[in-house]
């Protein structure tokens, strides 16, 4: 094998890339082109914490929470904080903004 270029990883596709000279040319329309975490996970159900189990979960306590098994996107005070999975009842902690 000569060379290898990946073309797509889920649904993030070259077609779809732009190159660092674009993205410094057109500084105005970054947030046009840039897709958030919270936006990559649109379809991920909500979770809100205050902020004593904030505190909690940004060490990496695990948090009880009685739903079902998946990613969900977490928010304090309806700010975004990031993703957590729930696995047996238990919110862990997996990307944080």
């Amino acid at each position: 094998m000569k060379e290898l270029q990946r073309v797509q990883v889920g649904e993030f596709n070259i077609k779809n890339a732009i190159t660092i000279q674009e993205l410094e040319k057109e500084k105005q329309k970054i947030n046009l082109k840039i897709i958030t975490i919270e936006k990559l996970f649109k379809e991920s159900k909500k979770i809100y914490i205050d902020d004593k189990k904030l505190s909690l979960f940004l060490n990496g306590v695990q948090l009880t929470k009685n739903e079902p098994d998946g990613i969900y996107k977490i928010y304090n005070n309806n700010k975004f904080i990031g993703i957590g999975v729930i696995k047996e009842n238990l919110l862990k902690r997996d990307i944080i903004i």
